[in-house]
């Protein structure tokens, strides 16, 4: 396995997925210096993300201060190609639709679809060299391989690739950023090869530990979204339930905000010495989560009564949201 760059200082990273050049970009750059002042230094992005315009808000936001932070970035997922003749195209086939027997005759449009499995070792090339650009940066710190799954290395290119593009600088470290099956099929097939290794994590279904623990990185994501929702649905659907968990949390995690900061400290806890990436277009979220990270509450006995109250949650039969 090779060198593995960990990030300093919180074991937070700020997830730049919801980035959008179509949105308020000065706004999504004060939301980036937010995140810098609150003591974040760790940004997680991907070519893919924003339809390919998050890195280049991110090396807006990041200008001037680059050795500040530990910079991610992804490839193999590449953002929609809407040139002029794919509009054209999309907008052709949308009206040949609507007319008598288009429907059966005519494919639907693609419209904003991201194309998957670019792992071709020049694909993979010329789409780090696209994401350094547009972060204004010669170097990221982690390059990780997005939604790679074990076939896709078969045949070692992409792994020698990466080894002759680390000892070339463009990175310090490299790894993979898939879904937790695709994680499960690499980590059996490549056990040493990824110093830092990202996929999804919640209360209800942990992350997959890899087997060189103290020379690899786990970085988890998705820990609040849906676990939140589906603690929120059973408190509704049983309200004495959602009194008994929150007397046996000693918390009133009935309250979104007070629940979320629970979620956080168990996700940060169940992944000792790892990352936890979170994501918010609210600078006074970011604060909070901070907060959270640098001031843990929850003790042992707190832990292991909120994964118990999470174990009867998943057992119950609730309404789809």
């Amino acid at each position: 396995m090779t060198q593995l760059h960990r990030p300093k200082g919180l074991r937070l990273g700020f997830g730049t997925g919801a980035l959008n050049g179509r949105g308020d970009r000065a706004a999504q750059v004060r939301l980036i210096h937010a995140a810098l002042d609150a003591g974040i230094t760790h940004f997680d992005t991907a070519r893919l993300y924003g339809d390919g315009t998050a890195e280049q808000i991110l090396g807006d936001a990041l200008k001037g201060r680059r050795s500040d932070v530990f910079l991610v970035s992804k490839a193999g997922i590449i953002p929609p190609i809407n040139t002029t003749f794919r509009r054209a195209v999309n907008k052709g086939l949308t009206i040949g639709r609507k007319l008598p027997g288009g429907v059966g005759v005519l494919p639907k449009p693609r419209w904003n679809e991201p194309i998957f499995g670019q792992f071709d070792v020049a694909q993979l090339r010329a789409s780090l060299e696209e994401s350094l650009s547009a972060l204004g940066t010669d170097y990221l710190d982690l390059f990780l391989l997005h939604e790679v799954d074990a076939h896709h290395l078969a045949d070692g290119q992409v792994l020698k690739a990466l080894e002759d593009w680390r000892r070339e600088g463009l990175f310090c470290s490299f790894g993979i950023a898939s879904t937790r099956e695709q994680t499960d099929r690499i980590l059996d097939s490549y056990p040493d090869a990824f110093p830092v290794v990202q996929t999804s994590d919640s209360v209800f279904d942990a992350a997959p530990r890899p087997a060189g623990e103290e020379t690899t990185l786990l970085m988890t994501h998705s820990w609040l979204g849906a676990s939140l929702e589906r603690f929120q649905r059973a408190f509704n659907a049983e309200p004495k339930f959602a009194e008994k968990a929150s007397h046996c949390v000693y918390a009133d995690i009935r309250r979104p905000r007070r629940l979320a900061r629970c979620l956080l400290e168990y996700a940060l806890h169940s992944n000792p010495g790892g990352q936890v990436l979170f994501t918010t277009s609210r600078p006074d979220r970011i604060t909070q989560m901070v907060r959270t990270a640098e001031r843990p509450r929850l003790t042992e006995a707190q832990f292991k009564a909120l994964a118990k109250v999470a174990e009867q949650v998943a057992k119950m039969e609730l309404a789809p949201a």
